[in-house]
C-alpha cells in the first residue's frame, strides 16, 4: 500500500482550503487556487484538496471508474476515511472529463431530499478555452463569463437544466492547482 501525503500543515492548510472553496461556491466562477502542490496519483492538486477538506467518515463518496485506483482508495481511506460507494446518489462524486459525466445522473430522483444532494467533483483540461458561460444568480452583483473545457454532457445539462431548485447537482471544476463552482442556485447559458 502506498500513502501519499496530504496537507503540509493538516489542519492550518484544511482551514484555508475550506474558505477557499467556500469562496468559489459563494462567487460562482471564480476561480481559486488550493494549498496543495502535488495530487494523488492522476488526480490533480485542487482535486485532493477538495477531497481532503470536504469528504470524511460520514461522507460517501462515487468515483468514477476512470479515475478509480487502488492508490486513490488507500489514501482516501487513510487520509479521509470516507466511505467509497457504487451508487451515484452519494453526496459527493468525482469524474473526469475524459468520462463525459451527466450530472443528471446524480441530481436527485422523485424522492429528493436536501441530504441527498450531490456535489460532483469534475477533473477538467483547462479552466478557460472552453464554450463561453454567461452566469447570474445568486453571490454574483452583475453577470459573469467563464469558460472552462467541459465535456459535451456537463454542456448538454447545463443547457437544459431539468431541474429546478433545490433539487440539482453543485459542480466544481478542478485542473491543476485551481478550482471553480457552479452552485445548483446560478443561471447559466452557453454561448
Amino acid at each position: 500500500m502506498t500513502l501519499l501525503a496530504s496537507f503540509t500543515h493538516p489542519v492550518a492548510d484544511a482551514q484555508y482550503a475550506f474558505r477557499r472553496i467556500l469562496k468559489a461556491m459563494s462567487e460562482p466562477g471564480c476561480m481559486v487556487s488550493l494549498p496543495l502542490h502535488h495530487g494523488w496519483g492522476t488526480l490533480s492538486p485542487a482535486a485532493t484538496a477538495v477531497l481532503l477538506t470536504l469528504v470524511d467518515q460520514e461522507s460517501p463518496l462515487w468515483i468514477d471508474a476512470g479515475l478509480d485506483s487502488e492508490s486513490l482508495r488507500n489514501n482516501l481511506r487513510f487520509h479521509t476515511g470516507a466511505p467509497l460507494v457504487e451508487s451515484r446518489d452519494a453526496p459527493f462524486a468525482l469524474s473526469h472529463t475524459a468520462s463525459q459525466p451527466d450530472p443528471t445522473d446524480f441530481a436527485a430522483g422523485d424522492n429528493f431530499s436536501p441530504e441527498k444532494s450531490t456535489t460532483l467533483i469534475i477533473e477538467v483540461a483547462s479552466l478557460s478555452g472552453g464554450l463561453t458561460l454567461r452566469l447570474s444568480g445568486p453571490g454574483l452583483r452583475e453577470p459573469r463569463a467563464i469558460a472552462p473545457k467541459l465535456p459535451a454532457s456537463v454542456i448538454n445539462y447545463l443547457r437544459a437544466r431539468p431541474h429546478t431548485f433545490p433539487q440539482g447537482v453543485d459542480l466544481i471544476f478542478t485542473c491543476g492547482e485551481a478550482m471553480m463552482a457552479l452552485p445548483r442556485t446560478t443561471t447559466v447559458e452557453v454561448y
